[in-house]
């Protein structure tokens, strides 16, 4: 059974969180999407406290630390699709009123850094808590296809190109919009 710390706490900084995201990427994406289980965040653990030293990490400790991840991650995830916010994306700092922040950080307690600092590795922590990974017999990631694949088709070549689609005059702007317009009306309908 892993012990937890005592007194002192574990102390993370950008360094061991990058590793540790880097750890968890390489893992979902090995293993079908599925996070490691506690032995293995104890094995981390011990790989972390030769490298780092310091106060000892367990592998509980890790995974309350993937579990803070996942929560700041939705947050970022509900800032994107929060109206009155606006995004500097060269800063990478959000943009509001301080009544604004206020609101929305009473909802999601654990992001208060996100105004100022942004989310470092957003690529990481999407690969880890949104991307959906392929499994199975027949799963293969978009740089490898199987054997008896057929081989892609030239839509420049073969399709009559004169405009008319389903994506004809949609902003590219406003396709993310309309995700997260969809998921609040999805959200307001409440569970089926």
């Amino acid at each position: 059974m892993p012990r937890k710390a005592t007194g002192e706490s574990y102390q993370w900084d950008h360094a061991k969180e990058t590793v540790f995201l880097e750890k968890l990427d390489y893992y979902v994406a090995c293993n079908s999407g599925r996070h490691p289980p506690l032995a293995t965040l104890d094995s981390w653990a011990k790989e972390f406290n030769s490298a780092y030293g310091g106060v000892s990490a367990y592998g509980l400790t890790l995974q309350q630390k993937k579990d803070r991840m996942k929560k700041i991650y939705s947050g970022w995830k509900a800032l994107q699709c929060r109206t009155g916010l606006g995004y500097d994306p060269v800063t990478d700092r959000v943009i509001c009123s301080d009544d604004a922040w206020q609101s929305f950080i009473q909802v999601h307690k654990d992001c208060n850094h996100l105004r100022y600092e942004g989310l470092r590795n957003k690529e990481l922590y999407y690969n880890i808590f949104e991307k959906k990974h392929a499994a199975g017999a027949s799963g293969y990631g978009s740089v490898s296809m199987p054997d008896d694949s057929p081989a892609p088709v030239d839509l420049d070549a073969s399709q009559d190109n004169s405009g008319i689609g389903p994506m004809t005059g949609d902003d590219p702007a406003d396709v993310g919009t309309r995700r997260c317009n969809n998921r609040r009306a999805g959200a307001a309908a409440g569970p089926s």
